[in-house]
């Protein structure tokens, strides 16, 4: 990767260098056709179309397409299923198939971008290149996820509208291979852009014309037919996708992780019941317990700043939200006395619940002001008698690789307290478990603990600038992380 923005770093800054980023597969992991069908079933909602697409075709035809998907190169399966897709929704609104994208970007095409790619884009974005995408998808499937990354070119299959319907009686051509590499052209053409300077990341075997018409290509995790193009032909191959251990690893990485949860929380109760302290008996819970846990499922934790957390306390601790797993990374981190605050409707959660109180979690209702108002006066009161407060301002997990907005409330807290703000930023817990996952992945997650900043002096006026200055800490945390 250091590699990688290097390269970025040293190519032309302006908009005349171009960055032609392909989306299924390189972009995205995986498809985001299949991220629709999938959406669409566990929704409740049959993709007519996706079975339209499969029974078109003879058993020896779907054969041979599975068989050419495994080596990457290009088939007809796509095309059917945008053939077939194109021909369910002709005629239908268009605000019903923008308001569905948008659903299946949040809940399943979101989790999926590479985080890799993602700080890639970013690091073009600084230099004031031209960014692009370029698929073969159709545009609401790339739509949303260019909003996210703030990329506003995009080279894709068309869906075409006439008067607020899709409209699909002359179907549009799918923006692959030679037609994407003419995309391309037309594009750089109007937008004065040298493709002698230019970068172009893609993983198919369809995407050689464009590969071989850039300065710079970059061959992204190819299959086999592309991976031996690139060799012969000395293209530049990028590995980025980490090594994940398949569905029986991460069953027994996350049964390992339950039992070791088990066993700890079965030993603070035992801790509890025979001192009386309930207060020990959670650290046992925090500290111990999530020693175990993630040991348990092989998920390893490099912490830089560890010093940090002892240099001041009470402190309100501020963290990043990405995975279910940071709750128990920062368990590990933060040891000794501490409380978090969490959302009102994890205390319903069976046995997450139950937990969460046991440990002393104060819970927050959103939606609630006067509820709210007293759960941060209750968090003001452990403060005070020198217990810290763990807050994750987002709010919830961040749905994309770009931070979320911060609420006021911890820093609003923490003036109040007159105790320090002490940020702890945590990259790559996505790795180990996904947003929305029910299973750990055995691997690695990096935690940082910044110093801790005073807040002698802050005023109500303030917050907000406060707020937004330590987020912006944490924004370069993560694109420059510390070593050591």
């Amino acid at each position: 990767m250091n590699r990688l923005l290097g390269e970025i770093a040293d190519a032309p800054a302006g908009p005349a260098t171009g960055v032609y980023i392909d989306f299924d597969g390189t972009l995205l992991r995986g498809h985001s056709a299949l991220a629709f069908c999938l959406n669409r079933i566990r929704h409740g909602e049959w993709p007519a179309e996706a079975w339209q697409a499969v029974t078109s075709a003879s058993p020896a035809r779907i054969t041979a397409d599975l068989l050419h998907a495994r080596t990457g190169k290009e088939n007809h399966a796509a095309a059917r299923l945008g053939a077939a897709a194109a021909a369910h929704w002709h005629g239908r609104r268009t605000g019903e198939l923008l308001a569905l994208a948008d659903r299946v970007f949040a809940e399943d095409i979101a989790p999926r971008i590479r985080r890799e790619m993602w700080r890639l884009i970013r690091a073009h974005q600084e230099r004031g290149h031209t960014v692009v995408i370029a698929t073969a998808a159709a545009t609401p499937q790339v739509e949303p996820a260019a909003r996210a990354l703030g990329v506003s070119d995009l080279l894709c299959t068309q869906v075409r509208s006439c008067e607020g319907r899709i409209d699909v009686r002359e179907p549009s051509p799918l923006c692959a291979g030679p037609a994407k590499l003419e995309a391309v052209l037309a594009h750089a053409a109007e937008h004065g852009v040298r493709l002698a300077d230019s970068f172009a990341y893609c993983d198919g075997y369809e995407d050689l014309p464009l590969l071989r018409n850039v300065g710079r290509p970059r061959v992204v995790d190819p299959r086999s037919a592309l991976a031996r193009v690139a060799h012969a032909e000395g293209l530049p191959v990028v590995r980025l996708a980490p090594s994940r251990p398949g569905p029986v690893g991460s069953l027994l990485a996350t049964g390992a992780a339950a039992g070791a949860a088990a066993a700890a929380l079965a030993a603070s109760a035992l801790v509890g019941t025979v001192t009386g302290d309930r207060r020990r008996a959670a650290a046992i819970a925090l500290g111990r317990g999530s020693d175990l846990v993630l040991r348990s499922a092989g998920v390893q934790v490099t912490v830089t700043g560890a010093s940090h957390v002892w240099e001041r306390r009470p402190a309100v601790f501020v963290s990043n939200h990405s995975s279910p797993v940071d709750s128990l990374l920062l368990a590990h981190v933060l040891r000794g006395d501490w409380c978090a605050l969490a959302k009102r409707e994890l205390a319903d959660v069976p046995g997450m619940g139950q937990f969460l109180r046991f440990v002393d979690c104060l819970f927050v209702d959103r939606d609630d002001q006067d509820q709210a108002a007293a759960v941060l006066s209750s968090a003001l009161d452990r403060l005070r008698r020198g217990v810290s407060v763990v807050v994750q301002p987002e709010g919830t997990r961040a749905r994309t690789p770009d931070l979320g907005p911060f609420r006021t409330g911890a820093f609003r807290l923490a003036a109040r307290a007159a105790v320090p703000v002490v940020p702890v930023v945590i990259r790559n817990a996505t790795d180990v478990m996904d947003r929305d996952g029910r299973l750990v992945r055995p691997g690695r997650v990096d935690v940082a603990v910044l110093p801790p900043l005073d807040t002698t002096g802050w005023q109500e006026e303030h917050i907000r600038r406060h707020t937004d200055r330590v987020r912006e800490m944490f924004t370069q945390t993560l694109r420059c992380w510390p070593t050591g």
